[in-house]
C-alpha cells in the first residue's frame, strides 16, 4: 500500500488541479474526474490555421527557390555552352570554336572547332605557337596537354573537328569561364559545358 502524500505534495496537486480545472473545465464526480473542453471550435478552426501556415510556408519556399534560380540562371544558362566569336582567330587560323565540354567525369576537355578556310587552318595546332591553350579564368590554371586531335589530312570547309585535352587537376569544371589562347590571340569568357 502506498503512503499518502505529505502536505506539500497535496498542495502542489491541488494547484495543478486548479490549473487543469481552469483550462479544461473539470468536473469532479465521486472519485472520478471528467475533463470537458470549455469551448470547442471544431475541426474547421484548426484546419484554417494550419492551411494559412502551410500557404505562407509554400509562398516563402517558392520565393526562395525562384530567387535562387533567377540568380543562378542569369549567370549560368545565358552563357553556358556559348562560345564567343573571334574575328581575329577566324582571320588568322581559318577556324571558329563551336563547343567546349568537360567530359570523362571531369578528366578530359573536348574542344570543337569548325573549318572556315582550309588553307589557313592547315597549320592550326601543328606547332607549339598555334596549339590552343586553355586557361581557367578563376584560378589561372593552364590546360595544354592534348590527348587527341590535330591530325588533319583532308580539311573540309564547314566540318567540325575536335581536340581532347587532359584536364590536369580538374582545372576546368562544367560552367567554368575559360580563355582559349592561341599564339598572341585569345578568346575570353568561354563557358564550358
Amino acid at each position: 500500500m502506498r503512503p499518502s502524500p505529505g502536505p506539500v505534495v497535496r498542495l502542489k496537486m491541488a494547484k495543478q488541479r486548479e490549473w487543469i480545472d481552469g483550462k479544461l473545465g473539470v468536473e469532479t464526480m465521486t472519485n472520478r474526474t471528467i475533463a470537458t473542453v470549455k469551448t470547442w471550435r471544431g475541426p474547421v478552426a484548426v484546419t484554417v490555421t494550419h492551411a494559412a501556415l502551410a500557404v505562407a510556408l509554400l509562398v516563402l519556399i517558392g520565393g526562395l527557390v525562384a530567387a535562387w534560380r533567377i540568380g543562378r540562371g542569369a549567370e549560368a544558362s545565358s552563357a553556358r555552352g556559348v562560345i564567343p566569336i573571334s574575328p581575329e582567330i577566324e582571320e588568322k587560323f581559318g577556324i571558329r570554336f563551336t563547343q567546349m565540354a568537360v567530359i570523362a567525369e571531369g578528366g578530359m576537355i573536348d574542344l570543337r572547332y569548325r573549318i572556315i578556310d582550309e588553307g589557313k587552318a592547315a597549320n592550326f595546332g601543328h606547332y607549339t605557337e598555334t596549339a590552343p591553350m586553355l586557361i581557367a579564368e578563376d584560378s589561372g590554371k593552364i590546360v595544354d596537354t592534348t590527348l587527341m586531335g590535330f591530325h588533319h589530312h583532308n580539311l573540309e570547309v564547314g566540318r567540325v573537328y575536335y581536340i581532347l585535352y587532359r584536364n590536369t587537376a580538374n582545372a576546368i569544371e562544367p560552367g567554368s569561364k575559360v580563355t582559349i589562347a592561341i599564339d598572341e590571340l585569345s578568346l575570353e569568357h568561354v563557358v564550358s559545358w
